[in-house]
Formats: C-alpha cells, structure tokens, sequence
C-alpha cells in the first residue's frame, strides 16, 4: 500500500515537471529575488532616510540604517547588469523559442535640454520566435531628473523558473521613494506574449 502512495507522488511530481515551461536561466540575469515577495509600505518605510537624525549616529549605526533597505542590500548588481549586457543577450533559448535582453545606452549630457527624466540606462526583455520579435517589456531601468539631479527613477526586476517576471518601478529622492509601482507578467510561450496579471 505504502508503495503505492510512493508511485502516485513520483507520478505527480513528473507530470507536473512534463507540462509546464522551466526557464533556466543564468542567475546573472534573472535580477533581486526580493522583489517577488515585496511589501511595499515596508519598503518605502525601510529606505527612507532621517538626515538630521543620521547625523548623530557613528559610522556603524549609519550603516545600518542603511541596510534596512532591501535596494542597499541586494545581491543582484543592477550597475553590472547594464555593463555586462552589450547591445543583445540570449538568455533562453527552446528552438526557435528565445528571451532576449537589450541594453540601451544614452550618457549624452544636454545642458539646455529642459526635459524632466533624461534616461540613461535601459534593459529590455523580447520574446523572440523565429528570429521575429513578438513582444517586448521593460525590465531594468535607470533615468534621473536633469534638473534636480536628486530625483530618479528606476525599474527593478526578477525573473523565476517558471516564466513569471516580477517589476518595481519606483521614483526616489536622495531621502525617501515618492511613488512605487509593481507589475507582474507570466511568459506566455503559446501565445508568444508577456501576458499581465
């Protein structure tokens, strides 16, 4: 009888590996894992930051205060991201299957352009099939304002193995993060579209 329980678990456990999509991918590029499971009032509570009061603390204290947020802590090196993705990047590949990160680059510095957000960095994931791109979203992401240079906006990302993509967008000042945003899209193979939920 016991043996029996045993096969049936073996055969859930292989069924459910057969018929859904695994996306092994590089732990390079699959971002912060935090962000999946975020809560954002503690977020925004955790990364902002009290400068009269900082101010009073050692150097040990001040760190920290610092690593309370989750953004100071992470594993996941968002700068080296920007660096180690030139132009395109497969990343996953099932046939003529493939998710693809680019980069895009603008470090041009305009004086007397009167535009609030000059982006500087960007990463874009594409659902590529058969060399055609069919969707695209916006992963990571690095813009500030060019007038206050204090103000940016940044997107944040992790991908999972089981194709869902988990983004937070957020605008943060050098003392506190003004507004936050999550989304949450799952890779639709047979579809061939990142699909929000």
């Amino acid at each position: 009888m016991k043996r029996s329980y045993y096969l049936g678990f073996l055969l859930l456990i292989y069924t459910s590996f057969c018929y859904s999509d695994t996306y092994m991918i590089d732990e390079k590029y699959t971002g912060a894992p935090f962000i999946k499971n975020i809560n954002l009032s503690e977020l925004i509570d955790n990364c902002t930051i009290d400068y009269e009061a900082s101010m009073t603390l050692t150097n040990e204290e001040r760190e920290l205060d610092r690593k309370r947020c989750p953004l100071n802590t992470t594993k996941f090196d968002f700068t080296k991201l920007y660096d180690l993705i030139d132009k395109k990047k497969t990343i996953y590949q099932d046939g003529d299957f493939e998710l693809v990160m680019n980069s895009k680059k603008d470090e041009t510095a305009n004086y007397f352009d009167i535009s609030f957000n000059k982006i500087v960095y960007e990463v874009n994931l594409s659902l590529v099939y058969k060399q055609q791109v069919k969707s695209t979203i916006i992963l990571a992401s690095y813009s500030y304002n060019t007038i206050a240079a204090l103000y940016l906006s940044s997107n944040y990302y992790y991908i999972d193995n089981d194709g869902d993509i988990y983004i937070l967008s957020l605008d943060e000042y050098g003392d506190h993060i003004d507004s936050v945003n999550t989304f949450h899209y799952r890779i639709d193979k047979e579809n061939l579209d990142f699909i929000e939920l």
